[in-house]
């Protein structure tokens, strides 16, 4: 059906049909078809290939695997009951939005490894989804996943540097990741035209085989090159910059207020060596759960904006362009990948919360063994005294 609606063409200097369409005359191969040449494409180093084998089949489903387990860990611990403030549903939007662009990577990851840049598809629906859809939802969910952080950090900021504001500050939670994804999605649309499929006869008479290539005429247009501005601007830019200063404040507002308590404290003679780590253990992990994530958030965004800035078609053939977009690729992933165990490792709160969930007795916190034997005790000194209590008055 979709293919009476999409008028593809056959493109001559993409593919090498028979007659006039021919650019070298006619040419056959060792079964007397004809031969399909790419006329368009530029010869490719020979180590990009094994390049390909290494990111997009290896490490890249290694690191989908971590990352669809771990946020799917995220969104089970962030339902629990006591998981119910205005960043946890924030963060429960972030979690989703991550788990989705990490599975429309891996449909990405076939493609750069068995299709390559071009592909080749026997059936139109996959040409579709990779001219079009492909770079259209994945960028789109990451998007997504960068504004809940960014205003997730908005929210702590306020709620730490600024206690009197009014909160949320970003309106009612639920509206504000609903409205999110769909403007979101809505700036991402001009980018469902970045691609184009050509059809190409891969044998006299034969079936047709489906290309992608990019669409020129649209990638020319000077609305195209400010979008292409925009949405590094909005998207990459401003939320790093935003994250990263939001963070520092709310480090800097809680070493303040931790070093006033400390002052406090001391100040009664009540406070001992022996405590002062256990009490202040929880600024420490703050410090390194909001460092780690906006450094994470820098290092592995900022490649991709430069990415999105320099591809072009003149660039694939470079071996080293390749390198560098397969890193970022790599990393902007990884950075939606590994959230869950930042939590785990820095947060307290939702380790105890997923010890609690899956009910793992050899993970569990011995803060959380502490705690049910001090009310195991109470319990048993509260029997103890009433049954006392019950024998004096009988006597």
């Amino acid at each position: 059906m979709i293919t009476r609606l999409y008028s593809s063409e056959d493109d001559p200097n993409l593919c090498s049909l028979w007659g006039a369409n021919l650019t070298n005359g006619d040419v056959y191969d060792s079964d007397g078809r004809y031969e399909i040449h790419p006329a368009g494409d530029v010869k490719e180093d020979p180590r990009t290939e094994t390049l390909r084998e290494y990111c997009y089949g290896i490490i890249l489903p290694i690191i989908c695997a971590l990352g669809i387990i771990g946020n799917v860990l995220n969104l089970i611990v962030l339902t629990r009951r006591n998981m119910r403030g205005t960043a946890y549903i924030y963060m429960r939007g972030y979690s989703a939005a991550a788990l989705l662009a990490i599975v429309f990577a891996i449909p990405f990851g076939i493609r750069m490894l068995i299709h390559r840049d071009r592909g080749k598809w026997a059936e139109f629906g996959p040409a579709f989804y990779s001219a079009h859809l492909e770079l259209f939802l994945g960028n789109g969910c990451l998007g997504v996943g960068v504004m809940m952080l960014l205003v997730l950090t908005i929210e702590r900021y306020v709620s730490v540097c600024h206690p009197g504001y009014i909160r949320p500050v970003m309106g009612p939670p639920r509206v504000t990741v609903v409205v999110i994804p769909l403007l979101t999605f809505i700036i991402y649309l001009p980018s469902v035209f970045r691609g184009q499929i050509v059809k190409c006869v891969w044998e006299l008479e034969g079936p047709y085989v489906y290309y992608r290539r990019d669409n020129t005429e649209f990638l020319g247009t000077l609305f195209y090159a400010v979008y292409k501005i925009i949405l590094e601007v909005i998207f990459k830019l401003i939320p790093t910059i935003l994250i990263a200063g939001f963070n520092l404040s709310i480090m800097i507002a809680y070493r303040r207020t931790c070093e006033k308590r400390r002052g406090m404290i001391i100040s009664r003679n009540t406070c001992c060596k022996e405590d002062d780590p256990r009490k202040f253990a929880e600024e420490r992990r703050l410090f390194l759960l909001l460092g780690s994530t906006s450094a994470l958030f820098l290092v592995c965004v900022s490649p991709m904006a430069v990415l999105h800035m320099t591809i072009a078609a003149e660039n694939l053939s470079s071996f080293s362009f390749q390198v560098f977009r397969a890193l970022a690729n790599l990393m902007e992933l990884a950075n939606y990948s590994i959230t869950f165990y930042i939590y785990c490792l820095f947060s307290e709160d939702f380790r105890n919360t997923l010890i609690r969930t899956f009910k793992w007795p050899w993970f569990s916190n011995p803060l959380c063994h502490q705690t049910d034997e001090v009310n195991t005790l109470n319990r048993g000194l509260n029997k103890s005294n009433s049954t006392n209590e019950i024998g004096q008055t009988s006597k």
